[in-house]
Formats: C-alpha cells, structure tokens, sequence
C-alpha cells in the first residue's frame, strides 16, 4: 500500500540538537532538564514561524536530519521525542497522532537539525 504524503511543515532549527531527557517535577527547572526545555521551546518557536496554520488532527509523519559535530550524541530516538514534544499544539494536536518516522544523525560542523512534518 501506498502512502500519500502532504508535507505541511518544513524548517530547521540551528545550533545543536538537545535529545529528551527524563525528569519528574521536581528536576525539570535544573541541568539538563532546564536545558532540555529551553530547546524544547526554541524548537516550538522555530515551527510557529514557518508553520501558519491550525494544527492538523491527521495521522503525521516526521522527517529529521540531525547535523552534529563529535561530543557526546544522544540517541535518535530521544531527538525525536525532543521534536514530537515540541510540536505538539503546533503543527499537530498530539504526539499520538505521530505514525511514521524517518531520522538520520549526520557528522557536520554547521550543527542543525532540519524537520519535515507531513500528512500521511
């Protein structure tokens, strides 16, 4: 079966990407935590920008290029759970409605991180 994919938002976030942490209540206003949400918020503010509409209550996909330079790297999947988070609201109602994913981390000193977000 073929999918149809209708891209409905496209942009890029500059600086190193921040992967999700864990936290509870108590530790989400220290460390890495703090610093997770602060990125977690450049990320939402980064997709307001470029992304004009209602969000979507469709099945979505997200597309990432995770452009880093050495250093100690997350794992893919808790770059794209920074990501989900931060659109939630957004560009989509809820990270639930995330069906499909495709990531890629890429060795580069311009660090980056390119999101497509599309309809499925």
């Amino acid at each position: 079966m073929h999918v149809i994919k209708t891209e409905i938002c496209n942009f890029t976030v500059p600086g190193r990407a921040i992967p999700a942490v864990r936290m509870t209540q108590r530790t989400k206003f220290y460390g890495r935590a703090k610093r997770y949400m602060a990125y977690k918020n450049k990320v939402s503010w980064t997709a307001r920008a470029e992304f004009k509409g209602e969000p979507t209550n469709k099945p979505v996909g997200i597309e990432l290029n995770v452009y880093l330079n050495g250093g100690n790297q997350g794992d893919i999947d808790n770059y794209f759970k920074s990501i989900a988070d931060a659109l939630n609201k957004v560009v989509y109602q809820d990270d639930r409605q995330v069906k499909e994913m495709i990531g890629r981390k890429i060795e580069d000193e311009n660090e980056r991180i390119e999101v497509t977000v599309y309809e499925l």
